[in-house]
């Protein structure tokens, strides 16, 4: 681990991890409440949750904790992906790409911070040839 750390490229992924909440509330949480469909929008309410603390960890310069958190709402978002899937499949693709804008958010705060992490979501774009 680098002992340098890209304060700016963290700023930026806390900017974009907040844009994805105010995203997932304009969707997911917004229509679950809109259709009282009470369990839908408790599991919406768990990602809220998941959010505020990797913002909460971000702005108190808590790096450690904040790879953690992010990892954990990397994890309930995979969850929430597979219990749409089931329960809610409308609003499975929203889901997916908040999660996709997690994943990247969280590979940009590993390379702040100097960390190695493959990011497999980027392979597609590198154009590799075999």
């Amino acid at each position: 681990m680098s002992d340098e750390i890209d304060t700016d490229m963290i700023e930026e992924a806390l900017i974009v991890i907040d844009q994805a909440c105010v995203e997932f509330k304009k969707t997911v949480f917004m229509r679950a409440t809109r259709e009282m469909d009470w369990q839908a929008r408790h599991k919406a309410d768990d990602v809220i949750v998941c959010f505020d603390a990797v913002k909460y960890s971000g702005h108190r310069r808590t790096k450690d904790l904040m790879l953690v958190e992010l990892d954990q709402l990397c994890q309930k978002l995979d969850q929430m992906i597979g219990w749409s899937c089931v329960n809610r499949p409308f609003d499975t693709a929203a889901y997916e790409h908040i999660f996709g804008i997690a994943q990247l958010a969280q590979g940009a705060v590993y390379s702040a911070l100097g960390i190695y992490k493959p990011a497999p979501q980027l392979f597609p774009c590198i154009g590799l040839k075999t």
